[in-house]
């Protein structure tokens, strides 16, 4: 099924909705988007990612007219015409029309984007390369992803799937589209500084918590090269495992008993 883009206020089909070459969302990439998914026709910790959603929006300073209670009620609706066991959703906000390419006149542009969605095998794993790289707006969810799309080629060329971003300042913040955490003697880390806060990221924290010990501080490159296991979260992934970094086997390379029991409780949860 195809289902229809939320776009000047009413969902259309998908064929006739377009973006003007003056929206500086295309043209500056100035703008915000958040995604989740619809199990079953029920939206996945909606009202956490409306919160983030509208939290980015006013971090970015783009003005707009709608409510968490009005966007709720347009998820729903794209909710109730799902047919698909799995649909992702995501939500754009660009800063709208400019005369100059610069300047935004008037409000923002929302568009919704629903579409059908399927993980990826959680024993698959995944092979990061680390970066030194710092994000501009950590907490802000922007439209810009231009440095991980500049070194994903270098990146699948060496064999990997995704980076793992560093500094020596600040040790490890994130992945690219995901959060991070590693695993020695039982202890749960997680980075707490320069991130963007996931809303799995939220979930996995206060699941493992009633279950394990749980640190979020700084983690250092090393800390997670020699942990027993490292796994990331996201909308996307849930809790995937990582099995090496920059070529270095974690563990045993395989997806460790404490990611397999987090990613258990967050499926008992996702209903």
């Amino acid at each position: 099924m195809a289902y229809p883009i939320y776009y000047k206020g009413a969902w259309q089909d998908p064929e006739q909705v377009t973006v003007s070459v003056k929206d500086v969302g295309f043209l500056r990439g100035f703008g915000i988007f958040d995604f989740f998914r619809i199990m079953d026709g029920h939206p996945i910790f909606m009202s956490d990612h409306l919160d983030r959603f509208l939290s980015s929006a006013s971090k970015m300073g783009l003005s707009h007219s709608y409510s968490k209670e009005s966007l709720a009620a347009l998820i729903n609706e794209i909710a109730a015409l799902s047919v698909d066991p799995c649909l992702g959703v995501k939500l754009v906000l660009t800063a709208g029309f400019s005369l100059n390419g610069f300047d935004p006149i008037g409000e923002s542009e929302l568009y919704i984007f629903p579409g059908v969605f399927s993980f990826a095998e959680p024993t698959a794993g995944m092979r990061l390369m680390s970066r030194e790289y710092k994000r501009e707006m950590a907490d802000i969810k922007s439209l810009n992803y231009a440095y991980a799309l500049r070194e994903m080629p270098a990146v699948r060329a060496a064999g990997g799937d995704d980076l793992i971003y560093h500094t020596p300042e600040f040790g490890v913040s994130e992945s690219s589209r995901s959060n991070l955490f590693y695993v020695k003697d039982g202890v749960i880390h997680t980075p707490a500084d320069h991130i963007l806060e996931g809303i799995t990221r939220k979930m996995v924290i206060a699941l493992a918590s009633s279950v394990y010990e749980v640190r979020v501080g700084k983690c250092t490159l090393a800390d997670f090269m020699n942990a027993d296991e490292v796994f990331t979260t996201g909308s996307t992934k849930r809790v995937l495992p990582i099995f090496s970094i920059d070529g270095k086997q974690i563990g045993d390379g395989k997806r460790g008993e404490v990611t397999e029991r987090l990613y258990q409780l967050l499926l008992v949860n996702e209903k």
